[in-house]
């Protein structure tokens, strides 16, 4: 399959700043920072479907939710990244699983390059129907495994529900690419100063030089730890994100951070 060159983003990109540059001063960080991401996706895609399909049964998920299996990337599936060993992430519904599977292929070659068990946050309701909270997964790939630049690799989440029979697997794919120089000389001189020197950019400028530069995962990734460490400041700006992305049903989840263990081949 040929190699996918992502076009610059079309980013309409609304921010509000109140001493940006005056971050650690004392001031409260939500009136130095109200951001607004508006993410408009490239046109070029991978075929697939962030949503999981049609549940046959909801004795391993509960159907009566308003979004089932869900991989947090664009309409257009794919999610790009800077980091060699980039973050995912992915929400399940409350859900009778046995396991969650994580599998990582390298579209070019077919090969599988990681697969992994996943773990689910418990229903803490004593007695409740289901045994996994439906929450927002946070998927930190290990150091070993690093991606190509340029290269699409699909990802697929599965909650296994009968390990006997893997056909009633709920299973959702989406890709992530890590940026190749040619995708990041197509960005403009000032975005590209800025993501250079995101490593020592405030927490606001970081979010909104990765949204300039159409960098989703890590993106995400960033704001994510954002809204675990102070969500009063953060939460509403990665709800307004996922619901721009028409990932509004999802955007009040419960977040967690799953710890992966390594299935040998």
């Amino acid at each position: 399959m040929p190699r996918l060159f992502l076009q610059p983003l079309a980013l309409n990109l609304s921010v509000a700043l109140v001493g940006l540059l005056s971050w650690g001063t004392g001031l409260p960080a939500q009136a130095q920072l109200s951001t607004e991401l508006s993410f408009q996706a490239p046109p070029v895609g991978s075929p697939g479907n962030r949503e999981a399909g049609g549940v046959r049964s909801d004795t391993c998920a509960n159907t009566s939710e308003q979004a089932g299996l869900t991989a947090l990337v664009p309409a257009t599936n794919v999610g790009l990244t800077t980091q060699a060993t980039p973050q995912l992430f992915a929400y399940i519904p409350t859900n009778n699983a046995i396991f969650a599977e994580l599998r990582l292929i390298q579209e070019s070659t077919g090969d599988e390059v990681y697969m992994a068990n996943v773990s689910m946050p418990a229903v803490s309701t004593p007695g409740a129907a289901y045994a996994h909270q439906g929450s927002i997964l946070n998927l930190s790939l290990p150091a070993s495994v690093t991606l190509a630049p340029g290269e699409n690799y699909l990802w697929a989440l599965m909650l296994v529900c009968n390990p006997d029979n893997r056909a009633e697997d709920i299973v959702v794919t989406a890709v992530v690419q890590r940026a190749d120089q040619g995708y990041l000389s197509t960005l403009s001189a000032e975005v590209g100063k800025q993501l250079s020197a995101v490593g020592t950019a405030s927490e606001g400028e970081k979010l909104i030089t990765y949204s300039s530069a159409g960098l989703w995962q890590d993106l995400l990734t960033e704001l994510f730890a954002l809204v675990k460490a102070d969500p009063a400041t953060y939460g509403p700006v990665w709800r307004d994100l996922l619901t721009d992305q028409g990932l509004g049903a999802i955007a009040n989840a419960p977040l967690y951070s799953s710890s992966l263990t390594v299935v040998a081949p």
